[in-house]
């Protein structure tokens, strides 16, 4: 986002604060560049690594709700002190784990609610004995590894998108740090429940968000459509019963071409893909170019079910709505495209 706004990058995240800090001193000569900044935040916060389900409506209904949240007035939470932006951890503790709505951002394609809520997380470090004390050096000295335990709470910032002309809503929710899929899980069901809640409210429909759409078969038409992007993992069953799962390291081929895929493609008659993850080259403008990508995290489970289901997706590495919305344009794509 800095090199979109030609704004200085320092060594690392301190240099880089050190030097934004410097031209923000600068006055006028940097006002369009910080408010380009800004605005391009305010973008991230809508797109930035987000797993999405989207859910079929009616044109009528989704246009009501379009026109009663324009005019909706938002309760105030302790969120909206520093919305944009993240709470202090001191003040993310005394909240409660219910979504609150803090922001409703309206442009020509849709209508989007912000909902904030924390999630509590665990991370297991890798404690170097040379760092401890003395007397906690000895006391650990017959121990071959120390890990410890660290327990923290974050924001998150999920999403749900009314589109203006697509008959369809989407839920996004946040996914930074690494979230698991059963945290993914409660983040949707809370997410599409305070929804759900609100539009009662709003127009007495039961239950707005219902049943989603299923994205399995996004899998095996991507997967075949060896001109679109480039393959960076896929798992798969045989026909054998074997499960295979291969990755890329980033940057390299597209491993539909890679030799060792390629000749055991050849070796069979075919397989069954249930996970995926392609990416794109993405110009942003001429002299900055990103990679994006999109993540169909099936389960082999899946292939054994009566009806083979995906109900979301995950879009990675994305900046601007620019590249999100060339993503969602290539799953209405390739969803309406399957054989």
């Amino acid at each position: 986002m800095l090199n979109i706004c030609e704004l200085s990058i320092g060594m690392g995240r301190d240099k880089t604060i050190e030097r934004l800090l410097d031209e923000n001193k600068k006055g006028n000569k940097f006002d369009d560049n910080f408010e380009k900044l800004k605005n391009l935040y305010y973008d991230y916060l809508l797109v930035g690594n987000k797993a999405i389900k989207i859910f079929n409506s009616e044109r009528k209904i989704i246009d009501e709700l379009i026109t009663s949240f324009q005019s909706h007035q938002i309760e105030e939470t302790v969120f909206q002190e520093t919305y944009p932006f993240s709470l202090p951890e001191e003040k993310l503790k005394e909240t409660d784990l219910f979504p609150k709505l803090v922001d409703i951002k309206d442009t020509n394609e849709n209508l989007s609610l912000v909902f904030c809520t924390r999630h509590s997380f665990t991370e297991r470090i890798e404690i170097n004995p040379e760092e401890l004390s003395i007397e906690a050096k000895d006391y650990f000295n017959d121990y071959d590894e120390i890990i410890g335990i660290k327990r923290y709470i974050r924001q998150f910032f999920n999403v749900v998108v009314l589109w203006k002309k697509k008959i369809l809503i989407e839920v996004r929710i946040d996914i930074a740090n690494g979230v698991s899929s059963q945290e993914r899980n409660t983040a949707f069901f809370e997410t599409v429940g305070q929804f759900n809640n609100l539009a009662r409210e709003k127009l007495g429909i039961e239950t707005t968000l219902n049943e989603c759409i299923n994205f399995f078969p996004l899998i095996d038409n991507l997967y075949k459509s060896s001109g679109e992007g480039k393959v960076g993992e896929i798992a798969f069953n045989t026909d054998e019963g074997s499960t295979k799962s291969e990755r890329m390291r980033r940057g390299a081929v597209d491993l539909r071409d890679e030799i060792y895929h390629k000749a055991g493609r050849e070796a069979v008659d075919h397989i069954t893909p249930y996970r995926l993850a392609i990416l794109w080259n993405f110009k942003i403008s001429e002299y900055i170019e990103t990679q994006i990508e999109l993540f169909l995290p099936g389960k082999s489970r899946a292939l054994s079910s009566t009806e083979q289901r995906l109900e979301e997706v995950i879009i990675k590495k994305c900046s601007v709505l620019e590249e999100y919305n060339f993503i969602l344009d290539k799953i209405n794509m390739y969803l309406n495209n399957v054989s």
